[in-house]
């Protein structure tokens, strides 16, 4: 993965070789999501091509050149009644395929594809979101594939099409006058500014990207609700309306860049063609008709007609052709995105679980591009049933620590283990198995209230498992007054009435997940900062009977509850500056002891027993 601080305004180019790859590697998923739909285009567009040429220019020319030659109408009715059937089933076909058939196909691909994206957006590193330039990529390959995959389906059904078109009324030209074919050259010519065109369109695009996440983020802060207070008492909603403005402002200078330069290619391409191509064939073909009677009035209306659809041929062929090498440059995105191989991944053997202590030994920790270890030469240990509290200021390194046990992170240096074996021996999703977690920052999804807690699809035997964490996390009461109970949606963002529930509610809601399976260790990472004192208080006397049998590692800045802990661990600056029991670091009287006394008030005052 490329850092982010390599060269960002370098302009993406591919190689020839390289475009038919990636379209064909898109052709292949796309054969893959929807079996039968590419042929059943190609088919129809082939279809089309066919009928309307006998029914636009063979037809035309048998008509006309017939009424000169003196023919019958019933001579030429024939030929009418006949072309009117064929249309009559190429439209009914049609309308199938572009109402129905065509938006079931488009479903199934776009099914398929984000399914491939949400399933390696689940395994890539968590560091990968804190790269500017990968989240990039992540966010046209979300953005852009469905609709790319369609594209290349179009640009190939467009792409026979126009073969078909072309070798028909090219080989009526040929047999009029071959002379024709040399008015051809002119739009085959101006197809080089379509080159143009298309890659000032992709560098319109690549540089807007950004612009418009930064618009998109700006809208999210106006209509999201856990916005909706800071918007409204102070003053941040002029930052982030001036942040708008800038965004819009930096896009309107993209497209003047660009846009001018697509407008003068455009008029080159649409002269060439309308003016060099149509106006000079149109000459031509009235000299040899009217002058030199070299052709017969059906053969010059038709030439006309052919030349139109010859030349708007070979543009659309060389605008397809084009496309096919923009559809290269988003899909390098995708390829990217899949491509990109995991630093945290399993190794090619690995050990079965064991159970154990977690052991963290010599543990240091730098994010990328940071100056600085975040973690430094951390040493904890968490046996089988243990209690343990990291405690201290905020930036000290606690959440930090809680990702490299869950491995969500590798550590820079040092390593850690459970059960003896290093955790990088372990199957990664059966590691993290092992554990339940519940994070300051958790999200309430808008589904049920039991599918909130589950965090997983529903199953026999589960209404009783969420009835038992919702009483150990102390949720159950206000569950119980929701006119649904367990099956109650949450949030009102599709269901108008969903419930919405206070940030103390939605952090036992949080909390209510780690009962609902059996764990090695449950860490909590400041789940209770919305949770009054007596209430996180009786939370973690609920959990510490509730992890009887596990271990627990938890964090938070009320100490009250670092007084239940086997051991303490205070941390300042990324290091363990104290350890030991509550009664212990009291004795030592150091910043553990500081930090108690300070908060010992407020304790009383609440009537939690901290002795």
């Amino acid at each position: 993965m490329s850092e982010p601080n390599e060269k960002k305004n370098e302009k993406p180019k591919i190689s020839f070789r390289r475009t038919v790859s990636n379209n064909l590697f898109m052709l292949k998923l796309l054969h893959k999501a929807s079996p039968g739909r590419i042929v059943i285009e190609m088919g129809l567009w082939s279809l089309e091509a066919i009928i309307g040429f006998f029914s636009w220019q063979y037809m035309l020319r048998h008509i006309v050149n017939g009424i000169e030659e003196g023919k019958g109408f019933y001579d030429l009715a024939v030929l009418l009644v006949a072309m009117t059937a064929l249309n009559v089933v190429l439209v009914f076909i049609q309308q199938l395929w572009y109402q129905v058939f065509s938006g079931l196909f488009y479903q199934k691909t776009a099914k398929y594809f984000q399914e491939l994206v949400y399933r390696k957006a689940g395994s890539v590193d968590l560091a990968c979101y804190e790269n500017p330039e990968f989240y990039d990529k992540y966010m046209k390959a979300l953005n852009e594939t469905a609709t790319r995959a369609d594209g290349v389906a179009s640009s190939c059904s467009m792409i026979i099409f126009d073969i078909v078109q072309f070798a028909a009324n090219g080989l009526l030209l040929f047999v009029i006058d071959p002379v024709f074919l040399l008015f051809l050259l002119i739009p085959l010519l101006s197809s080089v500014f379509i080159k143009k065109q298309k890659k000032a369109d992709f560098d319109k695009y690549e540089e807007t990207v950004a612009m418009n996440r930064r618009c998109d983020y700006t809208r999210r802060t106006y209509y999201l609700g856990e916005y909706a207070k800071e918007m409204r008492l102070s003053g941040i909603y002029r930052v982030m309306a001036k942040r708008f403005a800038m965004a819009i402002k930096d896009t309107k200078t993209v497209i003047r860049k660009y846009g001018f330069k697509c407008a003068f290619y455009g008029y080159i391409i649409e002269i060439s063609r309308e003016v060099f191509t149509f106006l000079g064939a149109t000459v031509y073909a009235v000299y040899q008709t009217l002058v030199t009677g070299n052709i017969l009035y059906g053969d010059c209306l038709v030439i006309i007609n052919a030349l139109t659809t010859l030349s708007w041929s070979i543009t659309n062929s060389a605008e397809s052709l084009f496309q096919f090498q923009e559809h290269a440059l988003y899909i390098e995105n995708f390829r990217f995105f899949l491509d990109y191989e995991p630093k945290i991944q399993d190794k090619e053997t690995v050990l079965p679980m064991k159970k154990g202590a977690l052991t963290l030994e010599n543990v240091s920790f730098r994010y990328d591009g940071a100056d600085a270890d975040t973690l430094k030469h951390i040493s904890i240990t968490c046996g089988e049933k243990e209690k343990i509290a990291l405690v201290g200021h905020n930036g000290a390194g606690k959440s930090t620590l809680v990702k490299l046990m869950l491995r969500l992170y590798d550590p820079t240096d040092g390593k850690i283990t459970l059960g003896g074996e290093d955790i990088r021996d372990y199957s990664v999703k059966e590691y993290r198995e092992a554990f339940s977690a519940v994070f300051q920052d958790f999200h309430v999804f808008s589904l049920s209230v039991s599918e909130n807690i589950l965090l997983r699809p529903k199953q026999e035997g589960d209404a009783a498992l969420v009835e038992t964490a919702l009483i150990k996390s102390g949720a159950k009461a206000r569950v119980a007054e929701m006119e649904k109970g367990t099956e109650t949606i949450l949030t009102r963002e599709f269901d108008k009435n969903g419930t919405v529930l206070s940030g103390g509610e939605t952090q036992k809601l949080a909390i209510a997940h780690a009962f609902t399976k059996e764990n090695a260790f449950v860490i909590l990472d400041e789940p209770t900062s919305a949770l009054d004192p007596i209430a996180e208080y009786e939370m973690y006397k609920n959990m510490m009977e509730a992890c009887e049998n596990c271990g627990m590692i938890f964090i938070s800045h009320r100490l009250s509850s670092a007084v239940m802990a086997d051991r303490i661990y205070m941390l300042e600056g990324g290091e363990v500056i104290e350890v030991g029991t509550h009664e212990q670091l009291m004795a030592k009287n150091g910043k553990y002891a500081d930090m108690f006394r300070k908060q010992a008030e407020n304790y009383v005052a609440t009537g939690v027993n901290v002795s």
